[in-house]
């Protein structure tokens, strides 16, 4: 892995949590100055004693007395609540043995087709939130008080989903902090704005999408059902990946059960499938920022970038007997694409300006010991992939490492990534999920962590002059970083 840069070349992490970057010096010291931009961040930690569980449709059932049925009705009231296949596999245990013979061939013929589905693709006989947890950006989405978090694109807005599938909008300065819950908003594995626009918010859960209209100058906390709308269709759940069109018009959606994806026209609530045969479903799904691009994965070796004028897609394998594409990124500028599989550390460039016709290896992600006091552990398989908006920096998060690797990068005709530093969190915490701020006007840029503690870290990164003079900030020699 000699040919390009590996965290063996990355400067060592801070001994204690990191909380801003200078010029390229992490720094466990926040001036003054940056806690006074901190602290106009929203402030959204995820209480982990407050978390209530999601109740299931088997512990509400438990609440109440059994209801007697008996014969037709009885049948009629197990196929509304178990299906099919409950209808028939209840009938197997009949004491009649002609019925239970008769209804095990018939649960035979019905589930043949479904059969030879899960072994072409395995993945389909995983439930719906082990799809969730397995497909989605989150690490450790089961257990984790922080599932997804969301900049607004054009305000500083965020969004938060915390593991009891509420949704926390924070920012601006407003003292309503809006709680968003609704009762098909199960098992929410992504979340994004919609560009363009002041406060429509598309979730992604197990049922479809949730498309809530909140008013910015609303002081309502709890916003009624009337400001959701969903938008699903029969066999496309659960949604782990959603995607905007920079123009806010579409909105792309995917579920690895199913080989479509959707397009949105959320004005209408209408949507048209866009289908190929390979792949088993659509795990992963990301829009270029000039909108002429759609990157699809599947949870299969097969990726697609699609050709939005034509809709046309370039067909890409991934290499490895049981690879897929786990996690991308467009650089700003949509020159390239990178991505991560979930089989080996390496980070993969796609370029669309060189005429190369396969990706290559930009970085080696393999471990390395960060700290050999504490054994501290960076690198590995990747979980996450986030570029800052004026593309100068890289983050990513790994599955099973507790910190935040972060790169310089350069974007034109080749890209460019270089090892930076290393963000640490608090005591044994671990990042779950990332995003950079969309809207930092101040120079620099600004990335959100949510850790396994339920933590919503705001790290300052002030990596170049214009960026320090705009914040008024002036960097001097260690041990004194700043003055004003």
């Amino acid at each position: 892995m000699s040919g390009y840069p590996s965290l063996q070349n990355m400067p060592p992490a801070t001994s204690g949590p990191t909380l801003c970057e200078v010029d390229g010096n992490f720094s466990e010291y926040l001036h003054p100055i940056l806690e006074k931009l901190v602290e106009s961040y929203p402030l959204l930690q995820v209480d982990t004693e407050s978390i209530r569980p999601s109740y299931s449709k088997e512990t509400i059932k438990s609440a109440f007395l059994p209801k007697q049925e008996t014969g037709g009705v009885a049948l009629v009231s197990l196929w509304r609540e178990e299906g099919i296949c409950g209808l028939l596999d209840s009938l197997t245990k009949s004491s009649n043995s002609q019925i239970s013979w008769f209804a095990g061939v018939l649960l035979a013929v019905w589930r043949l087709p479904s059969s030879l589905q899960t072994f072409l693709y395995p993945h389909l006989r995983l439930s719906a939130d082990e799809m969730l947890s397995t497909f989605c950006l989150t690490r450790d989405w089961f257990e984790s008080p922080v599932r997804c978090i969301a900049w607004h694109p054009h305000t500083r807005k965020l969004a938060v989903v915390s593991r009891d599938d509420c949704v926390r909008i924070g920012g601006n300065g407003a003292n309503t902090k809006p709680i968003l819950r609704h009762t098909g908003q199960r098992g929410i594995s992504c979340l994004s704005w919609k560009p363009c626009g002041s406060a429509e918010l598309a979730v992604g859960c197990r049922v479809g999408i949730m498309l809530w209209t909140l008013d910015p100058a609303s002081v309502v906390s709890r916003p009624s059902t009337s400001c959701v709308r969903p938008l699903t269709r029969p066999g496309h759940a659960p949604v782990t990946s959603l995607s905007w069109h920079p123009s806010g018009k579409l909105l792309a959606s995917g579920s690895p059960a199913d080989p479509a994806m959707l397009i949105w026209s959320v004005a209408s609530e209408q949507c048209a499938a866009v289908r190929r045969v390979s792949g088993g479903g659509v795990s992963l799904l990301s829009w270029s920022h000039n909108g002429l691009k759609l990157f699809a994965a599947t949870p299969g070796k097969t990726f697609r970038v699609w050709n939005t004028k034509s809709w046309e897609p370039d067909r890409w394998t991934v290499p490895g007997a049981e690879a897929r594409v786990s996690c991308v990124a467009w650089s700003p500028d949509c020159n390239h694409l990178v991505f991560a599989t979930d089989d080996e550390p390496i980070l993969y460039s796609v370029s669309f300006i060189s005429e190369l016709d396969s990706a290559v290896p930009v970085l080696d992600l393999s471990e390395v010991l960060v700290d050999s006091e504490d054994e501290v552990i960076g690198g590995g398989l990747v979980q996450n992939i986030v570029w800052e908006p004026a593309g100068n920096r890289l983050a990513l998060i790994f599955r099973s490492t507790s910190l935040v690797a972060i790169f310089s990068s350069r974007s034109g005709r080749t890209l460019s990534l270089t090892p930076c530093s290393w963000i640490r969190g608090e005591g044994t915490e671990f990042p779950t999920c990332v995003e950079f701020e969309s809207d930092f006007k101040d120079g620099g840029g600004v990335i959100s962590i949510g850790w396994s503690s339920g933590r919503i870290q705001h790290c300052p990164l002030l990596y170049s002059p214009e960026g320090v003079q705009a914040t008024k900030v002036e960097i001097l020699k260690a041990p004194e970083l700043f003055t004003v």
